[in-house]
């Protein structure tokens, strides 16, 4: 007997503003904090939190630089965590889709 589809989930990629933040890098080379806090409303302190356990996980990528006396923090997904992320999404379908036996 297989084992049940759920067992393969990531926690850490699974908690749902985790998934929100993957799922919005997804979609982008790269992005500011701001911009990411914004579209996704979440408070500083909150998005700060969620960002660290992603990039200890090794999912994400953080650079902070000056850009004209400001400074700027991008975020963008590691090419291991793009793929660990598409991966997670296929064991996320199959979930969501098995059936009762």
């Amino acid at each position: 007997m297989s084992p049940q589809p759920r067992t393969h989930l990531s926690t850490v990629m699974h908690s749902p503003n985790r998934l929100a933040i993957l799922g919005a890098l997804r979609h982008v080379q790269q992005i500011n904090f701001a911009d990411l806090q914004e579209s996704l409303e979440l408070s500083t302190s909150e998005l700060s939190r969620q960002l660290g356990i992603l990039e200890r996980d090794g999912l994400i990528e953080i650079a902070k630089f000056r850009e004209r006396r400001h400074a700027v923090t991008r975020l963008r997904l590691s090419p291991a965590g793009r793929e660990r992320f598409e991966v997670y999404l296929d064991e996320l379908r199959k979930v969501v889709q098995s059936e009762i036996k």
